[in-house]
């Protein structure tokens, strides 16, 4: 079974910032599962021009740079991965991430998770400096992930995403992704 787990997002369709992806891709593999972080995993993600080539992220992003680029899955390294968690015969595979091109590659998974934060844990997470990467506290990054937040957990709702209380604490939301993805798996059955 192939899991994603997704979170809130930047401006249009760019960036997750602050729901816990990476932490919670850590913790589901201290416990034992295949977990990967989509942000961390090697080749998987980037930025890319509109049209999909590859760039280097400059230090400052303001609202220009951010509508002219994309945060994007690398949909050969996602289907690498995949295939390899097939050759391993892993029960489950979570791969902890967003990228802007993630709606069109939902269909490539059993199950897709929605870590709800409000704004005030956003604010909070992606603030201190020892959570996770620098988005949210460089250029207009912030603002932008504030924005669009509403319409981004609208969107994953409308497509099905199983949505899970991202502003507790890891293991607990750890335990209810386990436990929803239980469920459904037994519905399908």
């Amino acid at each position: 079974m192939w899991q994603a787990v997704v979170g809130a997002h930047v401006l249009g369709d760019r960036r997750v910032s602050g729901a816990g992806k990476s932490t919670l891709a850590r913790r589901l593999a201290a416990w034992g599962h295949h977990a990967v972080s989509a942000d961390d995993y090697d080749r998987l993600c980037g930025w890319t021009t509109l049209d999909g080539i590859r760039v280097t992220r400059p230090d400052q992003l303001d609202v220009g740079w951010l509508a002219a680029h994309k945060w994007r899955w690398d949909l050969a390294r996602l289907d690498e991965i995949i295939a390899e968690a097939a050759r391993l015969d892993v029960p489950s595979l979570w791969v902890c991430g967003w990228a802007a091109n993630a709606l069109q590659l939902a269909g490539r998974f059993d199950a897709v998770f929605l870590l709800e934060i409000d704004h005030q844990t956003m604010r909070a997470r992606i603030g201190d400096p020892r959570w996770g990467n620098d988005h949210g506290r460089v250029g207009d990054t912030l603002a932008a992930a504030l924005a669009s937040h509403t319409r981004f957990v609208a969107v994953w709702r409308r497509c099905g995403a199983v949505t899970i209380d991202g502003t507790r604490g890891v293991d607990t939301v750890a335990e209810e992704l386990l436990l929803a993805a239980l469920r459904r798996s037994d519905r399908y059955a």
